[in-house]
């Protein structure tokens, strides 16, 4: 079982590169940090496309992710580091690509690259997406980015994105490309992992319901002729507590990230202690 810290970060967090050095330190695999540029006002639907859910005040005061997480590689050596998750409709998959290259690079070849489509329609609409098709969106981007990052004089042809052969560089450290993890709970996502993702990161859920995907991933693997050991399952954001992550690993997770508030007056460095007794580190 590998156990992975994630935390929100905003203005008056303690500092990331601290931080992370420390989840480091305790042992940690990995550190993971979420995305959501803008938040609207007026929201339509909350987190998890629940009707009339409050939107933490930690969604709108984040920094940027990729930022925050070259700032945490650089005061780092070997933590593995995490989009929890990058929300792809959200950006071009050209500048996407670069950005997601270049981490790599600088990172050593320590990213994880968790995805997904989002939840919000006016944050989509907002930032340029279709959330109608949102995960088409995000498909046709991932596939135009793996062929950014594979090919020498890539060009791609879609119906959300276009253009011609072109010099793309650097290529990622992570041959073929980090590997890629989606998130979501929708009907589709196991087809979707298990066609063409590294894993799968539920976020929010039960044992029971952890088990039952990943028996899901496991037949549409073996249908698809793929192993499903190479399928991975992270449990993002649990609390910080060695029975829940006992009963999480039992049900078939590979990861689990602890959520530890980054803003000082929660004690965040005492916190990162409690998880790694937790999690026997």
């Amino acid at each position: 079982m590998k156990f992975g810290i994630n935390s929100s970060f905003h203005a008056e967090s303690v500092d990331i590169g601290e931080f992370a050095s420390r989840c480091e330190d305790f042992g940690f695999e990995s550190f993971w940090v979420p995305e959501h540029p803008v938040v609207p006002v007026n929201p339509s639907i909350g987190p998890g496309g629940i009707r009339g859910a409050p939107i933490p005040d930690s969604y709108g005061r984040n920094v940027d992710q990729f930022v925050a997480l070259a700032t945490a590689s650089a005061a780092t050596r070997t933590i593995k580091l995490g989009t929890g998750v990058c929300l792809v409709p959200e950006h071009h998959p050209i500048d996407l690509a670069k950005r997601i290259a270049t981490l790599d690079l600088y990172s050593g070849g320590r990213l994880i690259l968790g995805v997904g489509a989002g939840w919000s329609p006016e944050e989509t609409a907002a930032m340029g997406g279709d959330f109608a098709r949102r995960w088409a969106q995000a498909r046709e981007a991932i596939r135009a980015m793996k062929t950014l990052w594979s090919e020498e004089a890539p060009e791609f042809h879609g119906e959300f994105f276009d253009f011609p052969p072109v010099r793309f560089y650097p290529k990622p450290v992570q041959a073929p490309h980090p590997p890629l993890l989606l998130g979501g709970r929708s009907k589709y996502v196991f087809q979707r992992v298990a066609a063409w993702a590294d894993g799968w990161i539920p976020i929010g859920v039960d044992p029971d319901t952890l088990r039952a995907g990943r028996r899901e991933l496991d037949r549409l693997c073996a249908k698809l002729a793929r192993d499903p050991s190479t399928v991975e399952v992270t449990l993002y954001s649990a609390n910080p507590d060695a029975e829940i992550a006992a009963a999480f690993a039992g049900a078939g997770a590979d990861r689990i990230t602890f959520s530890v508030d980054s803003s000082p007056d929660s004690k965040p460095f005492d916190r990162l202690e409690e998880a790694a007794r937790a999690a026997g580190l």
